[in-house]
């Protein structure tokens, strides 16, 4: 079984589409595991209506609002699915995502492969205009990981990576006193570190848009507030023999540049 993990928080004006896309699902061998992140909307109202539906799984949990981090960690240890797919509040799937999930785990399972597998990565793209986000200076591969797909095959912008759960529960978020968000980059490339790579399949399955209040929008914004949490992303990046040198400049000057936004606290 699949869980279609996302995190909240006042976004009840976005996750009617989610909702939808999930109920149209070919495939329904999948849970929606939610975690309301203390919205003060219309949230609760609208998961208690879509329940008594009784068209999907679904299971909220209501916590204070901690940041996007620690929600994942808390549906990660109460998934009930093998594997773990992060869909945002303001996005949705393609109707046969989860049907494509099912079908690739199942060829994964009698494939021979020579390093352990950690999940999944597939294509997102813009529902406004169909095309396909992010692209690749070098033709992708079948397996990579997620160090060598940012790194090795110069991917770049935003992908759909689905993780194996057991294999997230040993690489939880950190968290970090006063700090909402830390980039997921942090994890996957631990992952990667721990000579893990992913399923790379190039299609698209995820659909999404920039809305005004999304974090892609707000990335100065979402630096200076979670300081910490970027300030130790940029300082991990430093130690990979993957990342170029003269990406890991770039990083260091972001890292400073934390540094110095977490003595203005």
């Amino acid at each position: 079984m699949i869980t279609v993990f996302t995190p909240t928080y006042n976004r009840a004006y976005t996750l009617q589409k989610l909702y939808e896309s999930l109920c149209n699902q070919i495939c329904k061998d999948f849970e929606w595991l939610v975690v309301d992140d203390g919205s003060t909307d219309e949230t609760s109202t609208l998961f208690e209506k879509w329940k008594t539906e009784n068209k999907i799984r679904i299971n909220v949990l209501y916590r204070t609002n901690g940041g996007k981090s620690t929600a994942i960690n808390l549906g990660v240890q109460n998934a009930k699915g093998n594997l773990f797919f992060i869909v945002d509040s303001d996005d949705f799937l393609t109707v046969d995502a989860v049907e494509k999930l099912v079908s690739a785990e199942r060829k994964k399972k009698i494939q021979n492969y020579s390093f352990p597998v950690a999940g999944f990565c597939y294509r997102r793209k813009n529902y406004r205009t169909g095309e396909l986000i992010g692209f690749s200076r070098k033709t992708l591969p079948t397996t990579a990981s997620s160090l060598e797909l940012s790194f090795k095959y110069g991917f770049v912008g935003d992908k759909a990576e689905v993780f194996y759960t057991d294999i997230l529960r040993q690489f939880p978020f950190p968290d970090i006193p006063n700090n909402k968000f830390v980039p997921e980059a942090l994890v996957w490339y631990h992952i990667a570190a721990n000579g893990y790579k992913l399923i790379i399949i190039d299609e698209a399955i995820y659909q999404c848009d920039y809305i005004a209040d999304g974090y892609t929008k707000n990335f100065k914004s979402n630096l200076k507030k979670n300081c910490r949490g970027f300030a130790l992303f940029y300082k991990e990046c430093l130690k990979y023999q993957e990342i170029p040198l003269f990406i890991k400049v770039k990083y260091l000057v972001r890292f400073l540049q934390c540094k110095l936004y977490e003595m203005k606290i």
